[in-house]
C-alpha cells in the first residue's frame, strides 16, 4: 500500500528526556489526506501511519527491525504443526469508550473485512484462515467455519489453511485492528463502508493516540490517549499531520521548521539535503508501476502494452529521481525480498516497441487515440509522468495528457477503474514476494488493471499450498514471468524512502518498509 504496512516500539529514550516535553508536539508533512481512518479500508501508507497510532492490533512492530511484539496481546503459542495460533490478550486494554477491548473486537474486524459489501483492499490478507477464501466468495456461508475463534474474551484462536511463517508478521497489519462493532452500529450498518463512525467526534479507538481534530486540506491532530495500557511508554503529547499536495511546500516547511519530518523531498533539493545531513534515503520494499486499464481499448491488445512499457528509457527517469543506478524496474516484485530470486524479466527496447506497436495496427503511432494518464497531484509524480509522457512522444508518436487529482478523488476513479493508464505503487505489508504478486489475482480488490488470467491465479494458488521454500520461489516465479509477459502493468522503478528528518527527532529509523510507530517516537 499497499502501500502503503504497519505500534510497539521500545523507546529507549530516557524518562527525562520524555518528561521535559510534555507539551510535545511532533509535526509530520503528509503528501494526500486521509480519505477514510477505517483500518479496513485504509488503502495508503499515510493514512496507515495515523490508523495506526489510533488503534493497536495484537501485535506491533518493532520500530526498527519490524520484528512483532506483543502489543494487545500479551502473548501467543503456536501449534507443532504450525496451523494454530492462540493469542491471549491484556486484561488492561480498553476502546476510548471504556468498553473492554476483547477477542470478538478482533474476530469481528475479520468478519467485516471479509464482507463483499466492504469492498476492503485488503481482503486477501484473511485468506490465510482457513475457508476465509470460500466463506468470501459465497462458498460458505456460516462464518464459524472461517479460522477465527473466540475462546473466552480473552483468548482467541486463528487455525490456518497451511504453515505460514509470516503469519505474525501478517497480523500487524491495519487490516487486522480490532473494531468495536457496538459501537460502529451506533452509526450504520456494521459492514457499511459509508458508515460514519470513523468521523470526528464519533471515532472510538484503541491505540496510543486519539483523533483531536480534523482540518480538511491542512492537518489531522492526534492527542496522546492516557487509557492505552502503555500511555507511560507514550513519550510525544500531541501529532500533527500537516496536508500539502506538493513536495516542495513540504521542504520549504521544513527548512522553516514548521515540520519536524516530510513525507517526500524534491528530487532538486535531494542533493543539498544529504550534504546537510537531514536527508533520509532508505532501500525500501516497495515497487513503482502504471496501471493499465486492459479493459479499455486499445489497451485490451497486449502488444500495445508492450509497446508503451518497451518505449520507456528506465535509466533517464532514474537520473531524473536523482536516487542513483540499481533502482530502475524490470519485474513487479523489488531485489532485496525474502526467499525470492529477482530478475530482470525484460529490458527496454524502442525498436521492438514500434514494431508492436505497428502489429497492433497503429504504425509510427497513426490512428492512435489520444490517451491520459491520471496520477495523483504530487511535483514528483508530474515530473516523471512529463519525462515519460515525452518519451512516448518521441518514441512512438503518441499523445498524452497528463492529469492530476486530489489523493481521494484518485483513489475513487481507480478502484472504479475510471482510467486509462494511471499510477500505481506498493510498498509491501510484510517481506515476502506475494505481497507484490498478489495483486495481480484476478479477484484481488487491489488489481485495478482488471486484467485477469487463471492460468496465473492457479500458480499463486499452487504456491500458496507449497511448504518447500525453494519449489515455491520456483513457483512465484513462473506466475511472475507469466504476468510480466501480458503486461497490465508497466514497472518503472523500485522506491527508496526519501524523508527529510530534524536532528531533534529520535525513534524514526530507516527500515525498509517505511514504518515508523508513532508510539516510539521522542525528542531528544
Amino acid at each position: 500500500m499497499l502501500r502503503p504496512p504497519k505500534i510497539l516500539l521500545i523507546a529507549i529514550c530516557c524518562l527525562s528526556g520524555c518528561l521535559q516535553h510534555r507539551d510535545s508536539v511532533l509535526k509530520i508533512g503528509s503528501v494526500v489526506e486521509p480519505s477514510t481512518l477505517d483500518p479496513q479500508l485504509t488503502s495508503s501508507i499515510q493514512e496507515a501511519q495515523i490508523v495506526s497510532a489510533l488503534f493497536e492490533g495484537l501485535l506491533v512492530p518493532h520500530g526498527r527491525t519490524l520484528e512483532p511484539l506483543p502489543a494487545m496481546a500479551r502473548s501467543y503459542s503456536t501449534s507443532t504443526d504450525g496451523l494454530e495460533y492462540t493469542f491471549f490478550l491484556r486484561d488492561d486494554i480498553f476502546w476510548s469508550n471504556e468498553d473492554p477491548v476483547i477477542a470478538d473486537d478482533f474476530l469481528n474486524a475479520i468478519k467485516r473485512g471479509l464482507s463483499s459489501s466492504m469492498a476492503s483492499p485488503w481482503v486477501e490478507l484473511y485468506f490465510v484462515l482457513k475457508n476465509a477464501r470460500p466463506y468470501y466468495n459465497g462458498e460458505i456461508v456460516d462464518f464459524s467455519e472461517v479460522g477465527v475463534e473466540v475462546i473466552s474474551p480473552k483468548i482467541l484462536k486463528f487455525t490456518l489453511e497451511q504453515p505460514t511463517k509470516f503469519f505474525p508478521s501478517l497480523l500487524t497489519h491495519w487490516a487486522w485492528f480490532p473494531v468495536n462493532r457496538r459501537h460502529i452500529e451506533q452509526f450504520g450498518a456494521f459492514t457499511d463502508r459509508n458508515n460514519r463512525w470513523t468521523k470526528l467526534g464519533n471515532i472510538v479507538s484503541n491505540g496510543p493516540y486519539l483523533l483531536a481534530s480534523i482540518e480538511v486540506g491542512n492537518k489531522v491532530v492526534l492527542k496522546k490517549n492516557k487509557r492505552y495500557w502503555d500511555a507511560a511508554n507514550v513519550a510525544i503529547d500531541q501529532v500533527h499531520f500537516i496536508s500539502n499536495v506538493d513536495a516542495t511546500t513540504e521542504e520549504n516547511m521544513f527548512v522553516t521548521q514548521q515540520l519536524d519530518i516530510t513525507d517526500n523531498v524534491p528530487l532538486d533539493k535531494i542533493k543539498f539535503h544529504r550534504e546537510q545531513g537531514t536527508l533520509q534515503n532508505t532501500i525500501s520494499l516497495g515497487s513503482n508501476f502504471y496501471w493499465f486499464n486492459c479493459k479499455k481499448k486499445p489497451f485490451d491488445d497486449v502488444r500495445v502494452r508492450k509497446a508503451l512499457s518497451l518505449a520507456i528509457d528506465r535509466n533517464a527517469i532514474g537520473i531524473l529521481r536523482n536516487r542513483g543506478p540499481g533502482f530502475e524496474a524490470y519485474a513487479l516484485v523489488p531485489p532485496g525480498t525474502a526467499d525470492y530470486d529477482h530478475k530482470k524479466l525484460f529490458q527496454s527496447d524502442i525498436h521492438r516497441a514500434r514494431q508492436l506497436l505497428g502489429e497492433a495496427g497503429y504504425a509510427n503511432g497513426k490512428h492512435f487515440p489520444e490517451i491520459t494518464l491520471l496520477y495523483n497531484t504530487n511535483d514528483n509524480l508530474r515530473i516523471v509522468g512529463e519525462a515519460i509522457q515525452e518519451m512516448w512522444r518521441k518514441n512512438l508518436n503518441i499523445n498524452v495528457r497528463l492529469q492530476s487529482t486530489e489523493w481521494g478523488t484518485f483513489l475513487v476513479e481507480r478502484r472504479q477503474h475510471a482510467f486509462e493508464i494511471c499510477r500505481g505503487g506498493w510498498i509491501g505489508d510484510f517481506n515476502d514476494a506475494t505481497t507484490f504478486l498478489n495483486l495481480l489475482l484476478s479477484k484481488n480488490n487491489n488489481n485495478h488493471s482488471q486484467w485477469a488470467n487463471k492460468t496465473y491465479d492457479c500458480l499463486m494458488a499452487e504456491a500458496s499450498r507449497e511448504t518447500i521454500t525453494s519449489k515455491r520461489s520456483q513457483i512465484l516465479a513462473e506466475a511472475e514471468a507469466l504476468m510480466i509477459d501480458e503486461m497490465p502493468i508497466i514497472p518503472l522503478y523500485f522506491d527508496s524512502f526519501c524523508h527529510l528528518v530534524s536532528s531533534r527527532i529520535g525513534g524514526w529509523y530507516p527500515n525498509i518498509l517505511d514504518w515508523h510507530p508513532l508510539k516510539g517516537i521522542f525528542f531528544k
